[in-house]
């Protein structure tokens, strides 16, 4: 751990940086040293629960950090996020779990320094992107629990037929559920509808994956190319 307080007698926050990434610790406490108005306490990982920071500090953490913390309950320390970690799901999820503050790596220097003050006071803050993103998930319609379901299914390259055998359903439901996905995901096709999906962290890489169907990535592999889902 590494400990460094300004001189200033105008230092009123305490904050400690949590973040795996060290070019960025040092960015993070540099910027924020340069205020003025911090005293910054730098650690490469969380330490034990209880331990993290101050009582009524700000801890300023990637995404990982950050969710450990809020796990353990630690979420009156106010934390803020600095990740690149941008899907609507992922952001969703840090807030549902306490976070107060959540901007990105390439944010402004600005937004730290404001963003840890609004924590500071128990304010919410994120910055311009994740605020864009966050404003567009509340006027997209909203999956059903099964679309969520064949959406999986789709991501990993099933097949109409193939999904309707998993889930015991006929094929027109399926292809019913596949209609509505793609209007409220705005998509052409199952391609784009699955790689909205992952842009949006509906569907993660790794559910796809998991998902998979026995067969399907070699059949793919032998075309030499990624295949169109089929229908």
């Amino acid at each position: 751990m590494h400990t460094v307080a300004p001189s200033s007698p105008e230092t009123t926050v305490t904050v400690t940086v949590i973040h795996k990434e060290a070019l960025l610790r040092q960015g993070l406490q540099a910027t924020l040293l340069a205020d003025g108005r911090f005293s910054v306490q730098v650690h490469a990982q969380a330490q034990a629960p209880g331990a993290a920071a101050a009582p009524g500090g700000v801890v300023v953490a990637d995404y990982d950090s950050a969710m450990d913390l809020a796990h353990h309950g630690l979420q009156a320390q106010r934390l803020f996020v600095v990740t690149q970690r941008e899907s609507e799901s992922d952001v969703q999820r840090a807030l549902l779990r306490g976070v107060l503050g959540y901007v990105l790596n390439g944010c402004r220097l600005e937004d730290i320094v404001d963003g840890v003050l609004a924590v500071h006071r128990g304010q919410r803050y994120l910055d311009q992107a994740v605020a864009r993103r966050i404003a567009d998930s509340l006027v997209q319609q909203a999956l059903t629990s099964r679309e969520a379901e064949v959406l999986g299914f789709m991501a990993a390259g099933w097949s109409n037929k193939m999904v309707a055998n998993q889930l015991g359903l006929s094929i027109g439901t399926v292809k019913t559920h596949v209609k509505s996905i793609l209007g409220k995901l705005d998509a052409s096709s199952r391609t784009q509808a699955a790689m909205v999906a992952q842009h949006r962290g509906l569907v993660t890489a790794e559910v796809a994956a998991s998902l998979a169907y026995p067969g399907f990535a070699g059949a793919r592999r032998a075309r030499g190319g990624t295949a169109e889902l089929a229908n």
